[in-house]
């Protein structure tokens, strides 16, 4: 898949690009079904798994290391292709997780920049054509349900200094001030990333995104994968965050090469029919 001269002005000029059905509903029911064993201590790393303060997950991270499907997904043309077209050809996996907002009770996931915890990870540089992530809508997503928001052209700020939340929610973060927030806002808008199952967007690794709690009846869930420059990879062999796991960041970079064609169709047809 090849991004036209208006996508990547786009990403550059607000920061990110939606790409509407890049996978099929087949593609998509096997990799809920893939989420649906990721999100239990059934996978081969459970420890990856975080947790809400009312013990419903939020997060399962480097799920391409316990799920055949979610490795050819991040190798997949249709996401590789136009990654390494804007970042160039020599680039590795450096995150990957599942976010889950359970019906009814999914929290938020407060205002930041990816870069800023990235950074504590030890990557020398979140520019938008370092570093990057990849989203894939598992379900449909609408403003009820919770949806990534975007504070487009917020990448063009830079690093903003951030503040350490450990109150908010059960994962720690590196966020930016509502203060910061409200200004850029004000200046920018907010654009919300909402869409059918299948709809992916690129972002960049700084710009200021978030989002609200899910109250509707219908869960949300979003695939992540983050992709970074071979000559930015980390400085350090261990996280800074206080709160940091084993799988929270690759520090065992490989170039990765695009899969021919993709693969998760045949896969899909296998499980799914």
């Amino acid at each position: 898949m090849h991004l036209t001269e208006e996508q990547v002005r786009h990403y550059d000029e607000y920061g990110y690009i939606v790409l509407p059905s890049l996978f099929s509903p087949e593609e998509i029911e096997l990799l809920r079904r893939e989420a649906d064993v990721l999100a239990t201590d059934k996978r081969g790393h459970p420890d990856a798994n975080t947790y809400e303060k009312n013990g419903r997950i939020r997060a399962a991270w480097a799920m391409e290391i316990d799920s055949a499907a979610y490795d050819a997904a991040c190798r997949d043309p249709r996401v590789l292709g136009p990654v390494m077209q804007l970042l160039g050809s020599d680039v590795y996996l450096l995150q990957s997780r599942l976010n889950f907002k359970v019906a009814f009770e999914g929290d938020l996931f407060q205002w930041h920049q990816d870069y800023a915890s990235w950074e504590q990870d030890g990557v020398p540089d979140g520019d938008h054509r370092k570093t990057l992530s990849v989203l894939i809508m598992l379900d449909d997503t609408d403003e009820h349900n919770g949806p990534l928001r975007f504070v487009p052209g917020s990448h063009l700020e830079g690093v903003i200094r951030p503040e350490y939340d450990t109150e908010t929610t059960s994962y720690a973060l590196h966020v930016v001030s509502d203060d910061v927030v409200g200004r850029l806002a004000l200046d920018k808008g907010v654009f919300s990333t909402t869409g059918p199952a299948g709809t992916a967007a690129i972002f960049a690794g700084n710009l200021v995104h978030g989002s609200s709690k899910n109250r509707s009846p219908h869960g949300r869930r979003n695939a992540y994968f983050a992709f970074n420059r071979l000559d930015n990879t980390p400085t350090i062999t261990k996280s800074r965050r206080k709160t940091a796991n084993d799988y929270i960041a690759n520090y065992n970079p490989v170039r990765l090469e695009p899969l021919e064609a993709p693969v998760l169709p045949e896969m899909a047809q296998k499980v799914v029919g």
